[in-house]
């Protein structure tokens, strides 16, 4: 699998390549995905050429094409055709060998995959209960709403999203518990593991890009100092 080091640039709203077509990285995402924002956010850090392309949440056709069935995102697209599924195998993937170094440098490779794990796992399963109501209510098309709301329910109950935004203000309060150690550290220095930002914080990035996603006002009920912490982040694609 070959991926080209160059200045970052994205293209939004690439199709595939046709047979014969010379490749370029692509990622697949929906934009509240935080797996896919993760991936996004990585690949904007380290800094790699790629183009973006925004799944149909009701069409996967291209998808299940492209994967042979898989239908979920992230999916990504190397730059010689070799196509990576599941975000954490994709991180794993671009971070072989001295890729990396800066983004999980050591000796901190353990902590930093640990966090990521966390970001995609406990912290996760609080922070897209809360944003999972106005990510419903975003859905301008009928039909993609009751999709989304069905998919949901098939996994979590019948009216499971109504209830979680009756609870939002106690899963707000579950998801500061869980991010108390991370704010602490984050008033006393930029990024998680210090001066510059690693994997561990593409993984928080994609939680908050998907509050900020479902509802700006939802990223700061969470906590105003993980705003300003997002742009910081933000402001270092690029330069790492």
């Amino acid at each position: 699998m070959r991926f080209s080091h160059v200045t970052w640039k994205r293209i939004v709203g690439a199709t595939s390549p046709s047979q014969g077509t010379q490749w370029r990285m692509k990622l697949y995402r929906t934009r509240y995905s935080p797996f896919a924002r993760k991936v996004q956010m990585l690949l904007d850090l380290m800094p790699l050429e790629y183009e973006l392309v925004e799944a149909s949440y009701t069409d996967r056709s291209e998808l299940a094409r492209i994967t042979g069935g898989y239908i979920y995102v992230p999916v990504l697209v190397a730059d010689d055709g070799a196509v990576t599924v599941e975000s954490r195998r994709i991180c794993e993937q671009l971070l072989a060998g001295g890729a990396g170094q800066k983004l999980v440098p050591a000796p901190f490779e353990g902590p930093i995959w640990a966090y990521a794990d966390f970001c995609d796992g406990p912290l996760e399963d609080v922070l897209f209960r809360i944003a999972s109501p106005a990510l419903r209510e975003s859905w301008t098309d009928p039909g993609a709403r009751a999709l989304y709301n069905l998919i949901k329910e098939r996994k979590f109950g019948a009216g499971c999203v109504d209830a979680w935004l009756k609870e939002q203000a106690s899963l707000l309060a579950r998801g500061r518990h869980l991010l108390a150690a991370t704010l602490t550290t984050l008033e006393q220095q930029p990024f998680l593991f210090g001066a510059r930002p690693t994997l561990a914080d593409a993984a928080l990035y994609g939680n908050l890009a998907m509050l900020e996603e479902a509802d700006p006002a939802l990223l700061c009920s969470l906590s105003p100092g993980l705003v300003a912490y997002k742009l910081r982040v933000e402001a270092a694609r690029g330069h790492s």
